[in-house]
């Protein structure tokens, strides 16, 4: 699960950075990543990990919100 996220991210990260059209939807792969990761990490009760994914999930969202609607 940890590498299926960590291939998440990194297309995550380069899509946002190539900035073309479809750019808005790396936002959709780190919201993936970021669930994904969280319920490893919750499972794993590492609370320091699970929280500073549920703040990136919340950016995440932002950022979903600022490119979709």
């Amino acid at each position: 699960m940890k590498w299926l996220a960590t291939a998440i991210f990194l297309s995550a990260g380069t899509l946002l950075s190539l900035n073309i059209e479809i750019s808005r939807f790396g936002f959709l792969l780190f919201l993936t990543g970021h669930v994904l990761l969280s319920y490893w990490f919750f499972k794993e009760k590492d609370w320091a990990m699970a929280t500073q994914n549920g703040f990136f999930i919340f950016i995440d969202l932002l950022g979903i919100f600022r490119w979709f609607f």
